[in-house]
C-alpha cells in the first residue's frame, strides 16, 4: 500500500485565515509529508466556494512545490478539464512537467459542481462527452507532431507543434476520478488511464462495482491490471488514543460536512453519523491501532493500490493536522511498509 498527501480544503476563514495563512499552511504541510515519507501529493481545482475555492489553480501552488520538495511526486486531483482548452492546459502541464523535474502527476476530470460551469461558459449538461474529447486531445497533443485534430467540440485545422514537451515519456501518468459512473469508470480504463475513487463519499459497495468495472476496461483496452494503479481518497485523523481521536476531529469533520452541504446547497442526502462512518471504515479515525485496522480492511475490501489521505479539514488547527501527520507516518504506515514501491 501507498500513501499520498491530498489536500482539498474545506474553507473555514476564522480559523483557516486569509490567503496568505492557508496557503503557507498547505506548504509546510506538504514539506513535512515528503520529509514523512509520503509518495505523492495532490491537489484539486475548485473555484468560488469554501469548498476547495482557496485552491483555483492547483499548478501554481506545485510549481512553488517543486522548489521546496525533492523526492515527492506532485499531483493535480483534479484539473477540471472541461472549463478549460485542453491544448492550454497540455501546454501548462507540459511544462509543469519540467518544473517538477519529471515529478508530475496528472489528474484531469469534470467535477461534481455547475457554477464555474456557467461562469466560464461551458455547459455543464455536455461535460462528460468534452472530456472524452478533451483526454483525446491532451494525449494527442502532448505525443504527435505536428498535432492536428478535428472534432465535435473542438477543432485544430491547421496543424501545430506543442511546446514544451513533457519531461517524462510519452506523457506524465493520467489518472481520472469516477465516483459512482461505472460506465465511466469503464471509458478510463480502456483509455488506459489510472483510477481515483471516493469511497468515503460513495461507501465500498458503489467503489468496488466502479473498480471492477475500471479493471475490465483495462482488459477491454489491451492494458494490464499490474500497469495501472487504483486510488481511493480518505479523510483522515490519527489520535493519541482512542477518546482523544473522537474530541478532536469530530467537530472538524462537522465543519467539512457543512462546507460540502454548502457547496451542494442542501444537506446530504440520507446523511450518516460520525461514528457510523468511522465503524465503515470511510474516515479513517481513531488511535493509531484503529488507525491501522480501517487501512487494513480497506485494502481487503477494496483492493486499492494507494491511498491519499486528507489530514486537515473543517478548520482544524495547524498543531492537530501536523500531529496526526505525525502519528501517522511513526504508528500506522510503518505496518503497511512492506508493500511500497517507488511510484
Amino acid at each position: 500500500m501507498k500513501f499520498d498527501y491530498y489536500v482539498l480544503n474545506t474553507y473555514v476563514p476564522s480559523v483557516d485565515g486569509d490567503g496568505p495563512d492557508i496557503y503557507a499552511k498547505w506548504l509546510e504541510q506538504v514539506v513535512m509529508a515528503e520529509d514523512l515519507g509520503f509518495e505523492c501529493a495532490w491537489f484539486t481545482e475548485h473555484h468560488f466556494g469554501r469548498f476547495g475555492g482557496m485552491l483555483p489553480s492547483p499548478g501554481l501552488l506545485i510549481s512553488s512545490l517543486a522548489q521546496r520538495t525533492v523526492r515527492m511526486r506532485l499531483g493535480t486531483a483534479v484539473v477540471l478539464l472541461p472549463v478549460h482548452h485542453p491544448v492550454h492546459v497540455a501546454e501548462e502541464l507540459a511544462e509543469l512537467d519540467i518544473l517538477t523535474a519529471g515529478r508530475l502527476n496528472v489528474g484531469v476530470g469534470r467535477g461534481m459542481a455547475s457554477q464555474p460551469y456557467r461562469v466560464f461558459g461551458t455547459d455543464p449538461a455536455l461535460a462528460q462527452e468534452k472530456l472524452e474529447e478533451q483526454v483525446e486531445i491532451l494525449l494527442g497533443a502532448w505525443t504527435t507532431t505536428p498535432f492536428r485534430w478535428l472534432g465535435k467540440y473542438y477543432q485544430v485545422p491547421d496543424p501545430i507543434t506543442v511546446r514544451p514537451t513533457p519531461l517524462q515519456k510519452p506523457h506524465p501518468p493520467l489518472w481520472m476520478p469516477a465516483s459512482s459512473d461505472v460506465e465511466h469508470a469503464r471509458w478510463i480504463g480502456r483509455h488506459g488511464a489510472n483510477l481515483m475513487t471516493l469511497p468515503w463519499l460513495q461507501g465500498f459497495d458503489v467503489t468496488r462495482r466502479v473498480i471492477d468495472a475500471y479493471r475490465a476496461g483495462l482488459s477491454e483496452g489491451g492494458v494490464g491490471t499490474r500497469e495501472r494503479q487504483v486510488l481511493s481518497y480518505l479523510p483522515i485523523y490519527v489520535g493519541a488514543t482512542e477518546r482523544a481521536a473522537a474530541e478532536e476531529s469530530e467537530r472538524f469533520w462537522r465543519g467539512f460536512s457543512e462546507v460540502a452541504d454548502e457547496e451542494r446547497g442542501r444537506p446530504a442526502p440520507n446523511p450518516m453519523s460520525f461514528a457510523h462512518l468511522v465503524a465503515e471504515s470511510r474516515l479513517i479515525f481513531g488511535d493509531s491501532v484503529h488507525c491501522r485496522d480501517h487501512i487494513a480492511r480497506i485494502a481487503a475490501e477494496l483492493s486499492v493500490d494507494r491511498l491519499a489521505l486528507m489530514f486537515h479539514f473543517g478548520g482544524m488547527p495547524q498543531p492537530l493536522a501536523l500531529a496526526s501527520m505525525r502519528r501517522f507516518a511513526s504508528e500506522v504506515a510503518p505496518a503497511f511498509s512492506g508493500s511500497s514501491s517507488e511510484s
